[in-house]
């Protein structure tokens, strides 16, 4: 049979308790804020992106700075639905994936040692 705890004991456990409730609250805390860094470091990546992509396209076609977001949908749209630029991005996205694998296998096998960077 076990013997009763003082209430200095129990004191006592209660306080770690305590003490331990704060620490895995803080990791708790410190947990949740690496996550929105991560989850700030992907939108920031994403608009980083996006921004260069749509200065291509304006250094391209620098007629369309002045068309409304609707009219380059509209433009878009119609661009990617003729079939020669739907090939296009069928062999361009084999070719970056075909890239990539070889990269991956060539890493894989300690050839490259230096990360692809591409923006």
């Amino acid at each position: 049979m076990t013997k009763p705890k003082t209430l200095e004991q129990l004191r006592a456990e209660k306080e770690r308790a305590e003490t331990q409730l704060v620490q895995e609250q803080h990791k708790l805390e410190r947990l949740e804020n690496r996550k929105k860094y991560l989850e700030k470091g992907e939108r920031t990546k994403r608009t980083h992106r996006l921004c260069n992509l749509g200065g291509t396209i304006e250094s391209l076609a620098p007629e369309v700075k002045d068309l409304t977001r609707t009219e380059m949908s509209e433009l878009m749209e119609h661009i990617f639905s003729l079939s020669e630029v739907q090939r296009a991005v069928r062999h361009m996205a084999i070719t970056h994936i075909s890239q990539t694998n070889r990269e991956k296998e060539l890493k894989a096998d300690g050839t490259i040692s230096s990360e692809r960077h591409a923006d």
